[in-house]
C-alpha cells in the first residue's frame, strides 16, 4: 500500500466477519469531500450485507451507512453547501440526477445511483470515508455524533415510512411491530405527528423503552391481535419493521378495513400473506426503503430541537466491529449500537 493508511472494518466474502486492519485512506473527487468519521451506527441491514440477503455486495466493502464526522478536506469544484471544520450527517445516496426519481428528489429509488455509501460503495466503518458534498447534511454544535449517525438510517427511514409513505395523520392508531433502532425512531415520530402508537415487541427491554417514549408497549404473543382490535377496533396503520415470515400478515390482521400495511423490514425469507383480507379488508400494502435528502434534512432538524431522539444501547470502537454485529444478531438490543472509529 501507499500513500496515507486509515484503520477500517470490511466485508471480503458472504457470511465471514469483517476484517479489521489496514486501507488506504480515500480522497476526495472534485465534487467530493473527505469526512473523519466521529460515529457509525450498526444497522440489521449490515448483517444482511455479510450474508449477502438479498444479495451479495461488491467485495471487499467497508460497511456503515449511518454516519456523522468532520469534514477534513474538500474536492476541487466544491463551493458547498459544506466547507473543512464543517460538523455533518452523510446521507447515504448518490442518485444518478436523471431518472425520474431523482427529478423529484426521490433518490431512494434511483435505479442507477452514482453510489450507495455502505453498501455499493466504502462507507463509515472506518476512520475517513469520501462523499458527494451535496449529501452532507450540516450539524448543529449541540447535536452529539453518535446521536446524528443513528438519524442517518433509523430516523430517516422512519420519517420516510411515517409521513411520505403510511402518511401518518393525528388521531390515527399506528402499530409498530419491532421496537429496535428504526421501530422506537416510528415510535417518536408517530406520536409527534399525533398518532396514538402501540409498539409489538418480543423482547421487554424494547418494549420497555417504547412505554417510556410514551407508546402502548405490547408482547408479541398469541392474544395480541384480540387485544390490538379490543383496545382500537383495529389499528389505521401498521409498520413491520421486521419482515419475517410471520409479521406481514400478523401485521394485516391488526388492521381495520382500509387500513394501511408499511413494510420496512426484511429477511430474505418468504412471508404469506392472504390475499383475501388484502382485498375484502381493502387494505393498502406498500414499501418503503431508506429516506431522501429532504428527509434527512428534517431528521437533523427534529433531533436538534429535541422532538427526535437517538436511543444507542452501546458505543463500540472500531476495532469491535465484530462484536457490534454479533451482539445485533443474536437480537434484544435496544435502540442502536454506535462504533467509534
Amino acid at each position: 500500500m501507499t500513500g496515507p493508511l486509515m484503520r477500517a472494518a470490511w466485508f471480503d466474502a458472504v457470511g465471514e466477519p469483517p476484517r479489521i486492519g489496514k486501507r488506504p485512506r480515500p480522497e476526495p473527487g472534485p465534487r467530493e469531500v473527505l469526512v473523519a468519521v466521529r460515529a457509525a451506527g450498526v444497522c440489521h441491514t449490515d448483517l444482511h450485507l455479510r450474508d449477502g440477503v438479498p444479495q451479495p455486495p461488491p467485495f471487499p466493502l467497508v460497511p456503515g451507512h449511518e454516519v456523522a464526522g468532520d469534514v477534513v478536506a474538500v474536492g476541487a469544484e466544491v463551493t458547498g453547501p459544506v466547507a473543512v471544520g464543517d460538523r455533518v450527517l452523510v446521507y447515504y445516496y448518490d442518485g444518478c440526477g436523471e431518472c425520474a426519481a431523482c427529478a423529484t428528489g426521490e433518490e431512494n429509488l434511483c435505479p442507477a445511483p452514482n453510489a450507495k455509501w455502505g453498501f455499493d460503495t466504502d462507507g463509515g466503518y472506518a476512520e475517513f470515508m469520501t462523499v458527494a458534498a451535496r449529501c452532507c447534511v450540516p450539524l448543529p454544535d449541540h447535536v452529539d455524533y453518535a446521536d446524528a449517525a443513528v438519524m442517518g438510517c433509523s430516523g430517516t427511514t422512519a420519517l420516510h415510512a411515517g409521513r411520505a409513505v403510511a402518511g401518518i395523520r393525528p388521531g390515527e392508531t399506528v402499530v409498530v411491530v419491532g421496537a429496535g433502532g428504526i421501530g422506537l425512531a416510528v415510535v417518536q415520530l408517530a406520536l409527534h405527528d399525533g398518532a396514538t402508537v402501540i409498539a409489538v415487541d418480543t423482547h421487554a427491554d424494547s418494549r420497555s423503552r417504547a412505554a417510556e417514549l410514551g407508546a402502548i408497549a405490547l408482547p408479541s404473543g398469541d392474544d395480541l391481535v384480540a387485544e390490538v382490535l379490543a383496545r382500537t377496533g383495529g389499528a389505521d396503520v401498521a409498520i413491520d419493521t421486521v419482515g419475517n415470515d410471520r409479521t406481514p400478515a400478523l401485521c394485516a390482521d391488526l388492521l381495520r378495513t382500509g387500513g394501511r400495511l408499511v413494510l420496512i423490514g426484511y429477511t430474505g425469507q418468504a412471508a404469506p400473506l392472504d390475499v383475501a383480507r388484502v382485498v375484502t379488508g381493502e387494505l393498502v400494502v406498500r414499501g418503503s426503503v431508506g429516506a431522501t435528502l429532504a428527509d434527512a434534512h428534517e431528521a437533523v432538524r427534529l433531533l436538534a430541537a429535541g422532538d427526535l431522539r437517538a436511543v444507542i444501547s452501546r458505543r463500540y470502537p472500531l476495532a469491535d466491529a465484530d462484536s457490534a454485529l454479533a451482539e445485533l444478531a443474536v437480537g434484544g438490543t435496544v435502540g442502536r449500537i454506535v462504533l467509534e472509529p
